[in-house]
This record gives C-alpha cells, sequence and structure tokens, in this order.
C-alpha cells in the first residue's frame, strides 16, 4: 500500500500529467504502441490523431487536452461534408461492448462506440471506398471485401463453395478517413441479392488503432465458431488463446443483436478467463462517436489493468491507469497491484 501511496505522489496531479503528454507526439504514439501491440502507425498519423483528439468532444480526464485554437485541415473538412451528404444512406448500429475479465483478477467494464453495414462488391477488383455518415469504409482496413473472397474463404474452412449474391459488413468506419475502431466486425452472407435473412457469418478481428488482425468463419448463421486467437489486441493476450464465439440474431434473424466470445488460455477450456461481448442497436443519425476518444480511453483502461498484473510501468503509464480509475466507470475495478499468475504476456520494461 505505502509503494502506492509512493507512486500516486511522484505522478502529483494527473491533469498536469495528461497535459504534458499529449504535448510529446513520440509519448503519444509510444503510449498507443504499448497499449496496443502488432501496429505501430507512424508518427505523422499520430500526431494528425493527437491534433483531432484536441478538436473532439472534451471527455472526462481529457479536459486540458481540448482547445479550440485548432482549426481543422481542409482535408478534414471534405470528409466532415462527404460524411454529412452519406446521412441516412445506410443503417447505423450503437454498440455497446462489455469486458468481463475473470483471471487472475475480478474486472468488468463496458465500452460504446458505432458501427455501419454497407454492401461489399463482387470481386475485389470491383472494390472502391465506401463513404457513410460515420466515415469511410475501406478495403485496406479489412481482410476480404468482396462476396468473392468471402465465398473462396469459406470453401477452404469448410471444403465446399456457398452459392452468395450478396455480401453485407457490419463494421466502424474511418472517420474522416483517420482514425478506427472496430475490435469486432461481422461479414452477413446472402444466398440471393434480396434475401433478409443471412445463410452464414464470418466475423473479423481488429487491433484498437483499426487494423484488421483474423477472419473467423461461422459454417451457418447458429455455428458456435472456436479458433485460436490469432493475435493480441492488448499486450496481457496471448495468439494461441481460444475464441468461442457466437453470432446472435435479433427475433426475425434480419439484424445482429449480440457477438458473444469467451476467451480461454491456450486450449484449456477450464482456464476461460475473459467473457466479451458486442450488443447492437439499431439508431438513427445523431452525434458520432471519434475513435481517436475510444482509442485513447482503451489505453488507459490497459494500463489500469497493467497496474493489477504487475507489468513494469513508467511514471506516466501508472497516471495513465489512475487517470482511467478516477473517470471511467467499472463495474468491478482492477486492483492497484498484483501478479498475472499467467494470465498475462506483459513483459514491459521502461
Amino acid at each position: 500500500m505505502s509503494d502506492d501511496r509512493d507512486m500516486n505522489q511522484e505522478v502529483g496531479d494527473l491533469g498536469d500529467l495528461v497535459e504534458n503528454l499529449f504535448d510529446d507526439v513520440e509519448r503519444v504514439k509510444k503510449m498507443l504502441d504499448r497499449a496496443f501491440p502488432g501496429s505501430s502507425p507512424a508518427e505523422e498519423e499520430v500526431r494528425a490523431r493527437r491534433d483531432k483528439l484536441r478538436r473532439a468532444q472534451v471527455e472526462p480526464g481529457l479536459e486540458r487536452v481540448h482547445t479550440n485554437a485548432l482549426e481543422a485541415p481542409e482535408h478534414e473538412k471534405e470528409a466532415a461534408l462527404i460524411q454529412e451528404e452519406a446521412r441516412g444512406k445506410h443503417t447505423l448500429y450503437a454498440i455497446t461492448a462489455r469486458h468481463h475479465r475473470l483471471k487472475p483478477f475480478d474486472t468488468d467494464w463496458t465500452g460504446r462506440c458505432q458501427a455501419v453495414r454497407v454492401s461489399l462488391p463482387a470481386t475485389p477488383e470491383n472494390a472502391e471506398p465506401i463513404w457513410t455518415y460515420l466515415g469511410v469504409v475501406k478495403q485496406t482496413d479489412h481482410l476480404a471485401f468482396s462476396v468473392q473472397e468471402i465465398a473462396d474463404g469459406y470453401a477452404a474452412a469448410f471444403g465446399a463453395r456457398p452459392e452468395i449474391a450478396r455480401v453485407d459488413l457490419i463494421t466502424g468506419a474511418r472517420h474522416y478517413d483517420l482514425d478506427r475502431f472496430s475490435p469486432i466486425s461481422v461479414f452477413l452472407a446472402y444466398t440471393r441479392e434480396d434475401d433478409t435473412i443471412p445463410c452464414f457469418y464470418v466475423y473479423e478481428s481488429g487491433s484498437a488503432q483499426g487494423e484488421p488482425a483474423k477472419l473467423y468463419w461461422g459454417r451457418d448463421l447458429d455455428y458456435l465458431i472456436t479458433e485460436s486467437a490469432g493475435f493480441r489486441f492488448t499486450p496481457f493476450a496471448r495468439l494461441e488463446n481460444t475464441y468461442r464465439g457466437k453470432l446472435i440474431m435479433n427475433r426475425a434473424r434480419t439484424e445482429p443483436s449480440m457477438v458473444s466470445i469467451s476467451i480461454c488460455l491456450g486450449d484449456d477450456r477450464d482456464r476461460e478467463y475473459m467473457n466479451l461481448s458486442a450488443s447492437y442497436e439499431v439508431v438513427q443519425p445523431g452525434p458520432v462517436i471519434w475513435p481517436i476518444t475510444v482509442q485513447i480511453q482503451a489505453a488507459m483502461r490497459v494500463f489500469a489493468i497493467a497496474q493489477g498484473m504487475g507489468c513494469n510501468l513508467e511514471l506516466w503509464e501508472w497516471g495513465l491507469g489512475q487517470l482511467a480509475r478516477t473517470t471511467l466507470e467499472w463495474f468491478s475495478e482492477p486492483p492497484q497491484r498484483g501478479t498475472n499468475r499467467g494470465y498475462s504476456e506483459c513483459g514491459w520494461s521502461p
């Protein structure tokens, strides 16, 4: 306990810490790289995101990052106009994502983001950026982006090529063609062009920084997918962990209701340590949640959980963890001190 007090005294004023952190683009880049392994955006991209965050709606704990002095660059203004022109052209979703960690300690919280439904082209060669009210949906942000690729992937997974005429993708868009947050995207395949009920689904995992990671294939609409994770969303995860996930549709089977995933350590089902769920609600165009704000809040939570895992944190990382505890809502908060008991790959050193 005395160590916690000493660390908190060293951190000092959390507002000063945040202000100093976001004045330093290299430090912002390190924060994102440390919190979300597997992707490392260039410094100029991080600078653009940082500047965009300064113009975003003020979020708890980030008040001193916000400024009205920065004017959006011309390309962002143009993107904003294109997005507004797309109002009402696509189905939009509010997503509530619950993260319930069971081991090595209990921690439980929800986050919120948004997604949009678009129909994919027949072949990769026909793919073009699809502008929506939430941002642009791009081929480069996905591991598949056409009816042909989904049919090919299904045949590779199950040994039989499906007869499908349409594929819809429900995913997070790249806001102003800059930042994107979409840990789970869902592909819905349809036998006929005008069908309303899908014949099978695929879900795609992605990094918190908007990059695609892996496709997980469902044989039919009721299929329970069991696959190795294949990527690390946070420093605590392992590539060989097992995902067991399922898409739950609404009663009419026309819209997703929830994606539910349980995660086991390796392939040992007796060592299940996390339950994830993403609930979908169709909504009308309204305020857009800027992905960069969700990314920063997710990073803050990572550092709070890292405290409980016993990760070796720098002072500013400890401070971000404290900020997450004091400004973000938790059903169950992680401990400030602890050990990972084999449930974390975190091997950070300052």
